[in-house]
């Protein structure tokens, strides 16, 4: 499941850990509370930021790590320094105690983290590519495997040779997976929007409207369009239109595919994405439409049979944002201008 960054990936992988643990407590007054049967799976939750990403080599020392680290955690013994072996020996030995349930946050980070150096993402994707290799022969191991990512599965990617895994990212069904819809805004954030009508002195149906026009229009099938949820609820804590998804950090990995594509958004207004170019091609080859719409700068507008799905800004927040503070901003000057562009802006590298 692929979805822009700050849209609740993590939150969700943290939710499924503890569900399939069985902590059944912990989603007590929750509506999964009585449908959910809590019983305990070894899970291995692992989350790819935490890798050390400057180099391939790094990257494997890192997978060793974490995997390592998980052994002593499991009261588990290890008897060797290679990260096949040892992610392979860990679903096993784990599933000795129950089927195994897999959860991987930000798999494509390696790859994004080098997307302007094709030469070095194309070692760390290979490295990666071994890795979850190792999946295809754990099989009968493993309960379920749930992996997310900003960018989607490419069909010749690291996943090419994992034809049983199913990819959701624009499937109509989990459309609205991630992300607030209309009628989530209204029941969950009801006395919200009492207290922002009341401090902006504007109706209910006012306040509405300019939350839509803000931070609504995020769609992954053309046909259901959710709100950001990090708009969202940084607003309800400040009641203030600010463009706080923009602002909550700058991809580094968007900046350096900025500058090597001298991206203009603007040239993929009003025009078309077929479903197929979203899988084919890997990360650092995407074309430019297809990447932002993956990063979330651009969105769904509605789906054509022949033609795909035709793309738009999402909406305000980020159609008044993205051009001054990432494209002028970031690709159009030199490091240290950079720099001091996102100090002047307040934004943090993500």
């Amino acid at each position: 499941m692929s979805r822009p960054r700050r849209f609740g990936k993590t939150l969700t992988v943290s939710t499924l850990h503890y569900l399939f643990k069985g902590e059944k407590e912990l989603f007590k007054d929750t509506w999964i509370y009585d449908k959910w049967d809590f019983k305990p799976h070894p899970v291995i939750r692992m989350s790819m930021t935490e890798l050390n990403n400057e180099s391939p080599e790094s990257v494997r020392e890192s997978l060793c790590y974490q995997l390592k680290r998980r052994y002593e955690t499991e009261g588990l013994e290890y008897n060797t320094d290679d990260y096949k072996m040892l992610f392979s020996s860990l679903i096993q030995k784990l599933s000795e105690r129950g089927k195994v349930v897999l959860l991987i946050d930000e798999y494509d980070r390696p790859m994004l983290t080098h997307i302007g150096n094709p030469e070095t993402a194309k070692a760390v994707r290979q490295i990666m590519q071994e890795f979850y290799l190792v999946l295809k022969d754990s099989d009968a191991y493993l309960q379920m495997v749930f992996l997310t990512g900003i960018t989607k599965i490419s069909k010749a990617g690291i996943f090419s040779t994992l034809n049983h895994l199913d990819e959701l990212t624009i499937k109509e069904e989990y459309a609205t997976m991630f992300g607030y819809t209309r009628e989530e805004l209204e029941t969950s954030f009801d006395e919200r929007l009492e207290e922002g009508s009341t401090r902006l002195s504007i109706t209910r149906d006012e306040l509405l409207a300019r939350i839509k026009d803000y931070y609504n229009g995020f769609s992954f099938d053309g046909k259901h369009f959710v709100y950001n949820p990090f708009s969202i609820l940084n607003f309800f804590s400040e009641y203030e239109f600010r463009n706080y998804w923009i602002q909550s950090g700058l991809p580094s990995a968007l900046a350096e595919y900025a500058k090597s594509h001298e991206l203009k958004p603007e040239d993929y207004l009003g025009t078309y994405l077929h479903e197929d170019v979203l899988t084919s091609y890997e990360i650092e080859q995407a074309p430019p439409e297809s990447f932002l719409f993956q990063s979330g700068y651009l969105t769904f507008k509605g789906k054509d049979p022949e033609m795909g799905y035709l793309l738009d800004y999402p909406n305000r927040e980020v159609r008044d944002s993205f051009s001054q503070l990432i494209l002028q901003g970031a690709y159009a000057n030199t490091d240290e201008d950079t720099s001091a562009a996102e100090h002047h802006h307040g934004l943090v590298q993500a």
